[in-house]
């Protein structure tokens, strides 16, 4: 496996800058409202503003936290030492496998939660899912759809099955007999002897396979949610200034010079 450390991140996105821009140098202090809802009528252009950007950030700090992956997948001492017990082989890429599918759910959710605020579809939590999403995005949305699938089978690969109970934590090891591979790693925690089974053969194996496919996950997911939020920019940009033609502050300066449409 490589030992390059991934910068994965949102920096190349063009909805990041209207986003940067239509907030700019607006600052909550300098308004003195008195709850949400004042904000919001106040100012509904921020308000959208703002709950966007809670959103993308979200969604753009879940390709940050996965930039953890191969830096775990690349720890050189194995069993990992701890106060408490040490951390066999199998636990640890366990560990790996389930962090990894856990961050690639929180991905999709907040994608999904994501295009819901942007477009303002007013679905409930219950129904964001890529079933109801793909009955209001199909006719309008159909780029926006396409990058919402793709981001909904993120992280399939490390899953043993794609039936119903493949969602509900169990995994694949590529070590070709997952059972077998924890056995034998309890018995080195243990200190055991182990005879006729390559375990330090057959955990870098493993490695290779989770990091090849981890990093190819990655990969895939960021270029479908750059060009997801980029798919938004119009969506974003238009709401943004028609919220703000009877606002008390208006657009910002930045906004104003370089997104709204015809500048």
């Amino acid at each position: 496996m490589k030992n390059d450390y991934y910068w994965w991140d949102f920096e190349e996105s063009t909805f990041k800058g209207v986003l940067y821009d239509s907030i700019n140098m607006y600052f909550l202090h300098d308004h003195p409202y008195k709850d949400w809802n004042e904000f919001a009528e106040a100012d509904p252009h921020m308000a959208y503003a703002h709950l966007t950007y809670v959103r993308f950030n979200a969604l753009e700090q879940q390709f940050v936290d996965l930039r953890v992956i191969p830096q775990m997948l690349g720890v050189e001492t194995i069993p990992v030492k701890s106060t408490v017990q040490d951390i066999n082989r199998y636990d640890w890429l366990k560990s790996i496998v389930d962090l990894s599918l856990f961050r690639f759910s929180s991905l999709r959710d907040i994608a999904f939660h994501f295009v819901n605020e942007v477009l303002e579809l007013e679905l409930p939590d219950h129904k964001l899912n890529i079933k109801q999403l793909s009955k209001v995005l199909r006719k309008d949305h159909s780029e926006v759809l396409e990058h919402l699938k793709v981001l909904d089978k993120t992280g399939v690969p490390l899953r043993q099955d794609r039936n119903e109970r493949a969602h509900k934590g169990f995994c694949n090891l590529y070590t070709d007999d997952d059972q077998m591979f924890k056995n034998m790693a309890w018995a080195e925690s243990d200190g055991s002897q182990i005879s006729g089974y390559d375990l330090i053969a057959t955990y870098e194996n493993s490695r290779e396979k989770i990091y090849s496919i981890v990093v190819t996950e990655v990969q895939k997911a960021l270029n479908a949610s750059v060009a997801l939020v980029d798919e938004l920019y119009s969506n974003y940009r238009d709401k943004h200034d028609a919220l703000s033609l009877n606002s008390r502050s208006g657009v910002s300066r930045h906004f104003h010079n370089y997104h709204r449409e015809g500048s």
